[in-house]
């Protein structure tokens, strides 16, 4: 699509990104953009902010980050590999792979889908703040059999039968890993080495932490304590690799998008047959946030369908999406979380490449409206007094005054564009809240009080 290699289309993205990043303390992020009919592939990659704050090192195309949850994609096309071979079916009880205590129904494809019938075990969460440094569950996790004497114990906490129910589980990608273990006979991470990142030129992407450190030009992980980016520790995914353990930059995957859109080919090899790829990208499970295939998400945006992923290990995060009808794809990747999903910088990426107007998408323009709205408020002769801050995806409001000042209180939006929300009061009743713009005076209206912003 040629808007991809306009110099205004460029302009938007820089612009966009840029904006968001000084809003949301997002030190350094990593943009590719994939043009499927262009000779080389990559018709956009640039590097904005830092990678490391201390030494103002420039992120660029080939940093490397941890891209979390990106990495089921490839754990979940190594599935497909050996189901496309013949060695693997979808529809087998995972015990015939598995020494475990596991209920028989489960699938392959239930655990590719989340629908195995298992919530989240939150076996990442703990492992992650266990690295990071920030928090302990208490529970063993560091070995394998540590791993699967928690999923054992959490038999009483499944929730449907399998295929019943979707729920976000990355113990099933784990498990899933430990398939492709036993059926390739190889490590998780070495078949996915030989098997994927090699035929496809990743050179730069790893599983390993001291392969990562090695890396000049790598990220420096920070965690965001009160909106202020902090340096944070790794953490590694040994135990949960497929779920969410591959670090790579932007350069390589878009080698992975490029294999996508040519329909599972790369460099005249042929990965997995066009049938068992596609078959990633079905509508298996709903979700709200659109239908899950094994791996991939599908979203509608700017009237195509963008088919991709998140993901996130707290210090920092990735999208990689693509759209087989305007065979584009984009890789964007950050050293840090900001407290909402890449995905939604990366479908504004994909907007503008589209020809759409990103900020128009209900994400921007929700934030855009939230800053518009919050701010210190007061009544006449200023007795009254309110604040008003986004939080999240919600705004949030404190009254008070002479008496005493209020606790804070979520504002439920009912017309975001209007400015119409309501509070719920300690009865559980509705009390409107209203925002009203008049020349200059922005007002605030809630309960008896009219208070003018600041």
């Amino acid at each position: 699509m040629p808007p991809s290699l306009e110099a205004e289309t460029r302009r938007t993205i820089d612009d966009l990104l840029r904006e968001r990043m000084r809003e949301d303390a997002i030190p350094g992020l990593s943009l590719a953009v994939v043009d499927g009919s262009a000779e080389t592939g990559v018709a956009y990659a640039a590097g904005y902010g830092s990678r490391d704050l201390e030494t103002n090192e420039p992120a660029t195309p080939e940093t490397v980050y941890g891209i979390g949850s990106v990495s089921k994609s490839f754990a979940a096309l190594a599935v497909m590999q050996l189901v496309d071979a013949g060695e693997l079916g979808l529809e087998e009880s995972v015990t015939e792979y598995l020494s475990a205590d596991v209920p028989e129904e489960i699938t392959p494809h239930h655990l590719l889908t989340h629908t195995s019938g298992y919530p989240s075990l939150a076996t990442s969460e703990a492992l992650i703040a266990r690295q990071m440094g920030v928090g302990e569950a208490g529970v063993p996790l560091g070995s394998r059999a540590d791993f699967y004497a928690h999923v054992e114990g959490a038999r009483g906490e499944i929730a449907a039968e399998p295929g019943e129910r979707w729920a976000y589980c990355n113990s099933g990608y784990t498990m899933l890993g430990d398939v492709v273990e036993a059926v390739s006979g190889v490590g998780f991470t070495d078949y996915v080495e030989a098997e994927i990142l090699e035929p496809l030129g990743m050179r730069r992407s790893t599983y390993d932490g001291d392969r990562f450190e090695a890396f000049e030009d790598r990220m420096t992980p920070y965690a965001l304590e009160d909106g202020e980016p902090e340096e944070s520790a790794l953490p590694v995914r040994e135990r949960s690799a497929a779920a969410g353990g591959l670090l790579a930059p932007v350069t390589d995957l878009a080698n992975y998008v490029r294999f996508h859109l040519q329909g599972g080919e790369f460099g005249g090899e042929r990965l997995v047959g066009r049938e068992a790829l596609e078959t990633q990208y079905g509508a298996h499970a709903d979700t709200p946030a659109g239908p899950y295939g094994y791996g991939w998400r599908t979203r509608d945006v700017a009237g195509h369908e963008l088919i991709g992923h998140g993901g996130s290990i707290a210090v920092s995060s990735a999208y990689v999406g693509f759209s087989l009808e305007c065979d584009l794809g984009i890789a964007l990747l950050a050293n840090t979380s900001p407290g909402y999903g890449l995905a939604e910088l990366g479908t504004g990426v994909f907007a503008a490449l589209a020809g759409a107007d990103p900020r128009e998408l209900p994400f921007f323009e929700r934030k855009r409206r939230f800053a518009e709205l919050s701010g210190e408020y007061e009544s006449y002769r200023g007795i009254k007094e309110a604040e008003v801050e986004a939080e999240g995806g919600v705004l949030r409001l404190r009254v008070g005054g002479p008496i005493g000042e209020g606790s804070w209180t979520t504002l439920i939006p009912e017309d975001v564009a209007a400015g119409e929300f309501y509070a719920l009061t300690a009865a559980g009743n509705r009390q409107p809240v209203r925002f009203e713009r008049d020349g200059d005076d922005l007002s605030l209206y809630i309960d008896r009080w009219r208070l003018h912003r600041r």
